[in-house]
């Protein structure tokens, strides 16, 4: 938020000899204004927005987003300035296809292989020397590009270790929380997304523009055969706690509904994006590699 600070003119009067005129001191300098800092990028009133994970989007797709989470090694922006831009940062895994990749490769830190996303291995988010090198090398480098802040994902590997393993990880949640505080603090005007993770959303709320959400409504990977819906139970336990977080925090939900191309005109998706709507949240359908542009700002 950009403050002013009003300058007060300081004046007294000096004592005179009788016979004298009086005089009035020399007012002070007026105090230098505070600097202030420059305000975050808004995502509050994002209604058109992509979550993008292709090189490129034409000038006409571009232009008419208002938030677009990329990824930032990979993706080339068109001339115009176009939406306020997210550079997507994993903070819970580390990818063999990254660059830094092999200096992590073989640390105790790095915990095990995902096995639903190939090339991607869990990390443990407690470890100085990974909060380290997101930190002081891949936030900065992504900010450097011209990106107005940082999508991260993966933010739900403290969650799953710490239920998974309570012993071996406690305190997985709390680091993360606190590794997103640290962000803030080097970047107070870089936005903040998080994906899932709703332990850390909700512990790091005040921090934080947002959340994105998966598999709230529908639920695929790429290498399913096809989507659908996410089982009922799911869905109404994790839409509450939603719920509870944006009337806590005021903060917008961005809904990620998973959908092959050729299952667009399913039932099952038509009602997630009805039930987003409902619901304050902000849908996307997109196939589940993210690699092309999905259906922006959907209605039922």
């Amino acid at each position: 938020m950009i403050s002013t600070l009003a300058a007060a003119w300081l004046a007294g009067a000096a004592a005179a000899a009788p016979a004298a005129p009086s005089k009035k001191k020399a007012p002070s300098p007026a105090p230098a204004p505070a600097p202030s800092a420059r305000a975050r990028p808004g995502v509050a009133a994002a209604r058109r927005w992509a979550c993008f994970y292709g090189q490129n989007l034409s000038e006409r797709a571009w232009t008419g987003l208002e938030l677009a989470i990329l990824d930032p090694d990979g993706f080339k922006a068109p001339a115009s300035t176009g939406p306020v831009k997210l550079a997507y940062v994993s903070i819970g895994e580390a990818d063999e296809r990254r660059s830094f990749w092999g200096e992590v490769r073989g640390k105790p830190w790095v915990v095990e292989p995902n096995p639903d996303w190939p090339k991607a291995h869990r990390v443990d988010v407690r470890a100085a020397q990974w909060q380290a090198l997101l930190l002081d090398r891949v936030i900065p480098g992504a900010l450097a590009k011209g990106y107005d802040g940082v999508m991260f994902d993966t933010v739900d590997t403290a969650e799953h270790f710490e239920s998974s393993a309570p012993a071996r990880f406690a305190g997985s949640v709390a680091a993360a929380a606190g590794f997103v505080r640290a962000v803030r603090r080097k970047h107070p005007s870089a936005a903040i997304l998080l994906n899932n993770g709703l332990a850390v959303a909700e512990a790091a709320a005040s921090e934080i523009d947002g959340v994105v959400v998966e598999d709230l409504y529908t639920r695929c990977l790429p290498q399913s055969p096809e989507c659908g819906p996410t089982p009922e139970d799911e869905s109404a336990a994790k839409e509450a706690r939603l719920k509870a977080f944006v009337e806590k925090s005021g903060k917008p939900v961005f809904v990620l509904l998973y959908a092959r191309l050729e299952e667009r005109r399913k039932g099952w998706l038509a009602d997630a994006v009805e039930r987003s709507r409902k619901n304050g949240f902000r849908p996307y359908v997109v196939v589940p590699s993210l690699e092309r542009l999905g259906v922006v700002d959907p209605r039922p």
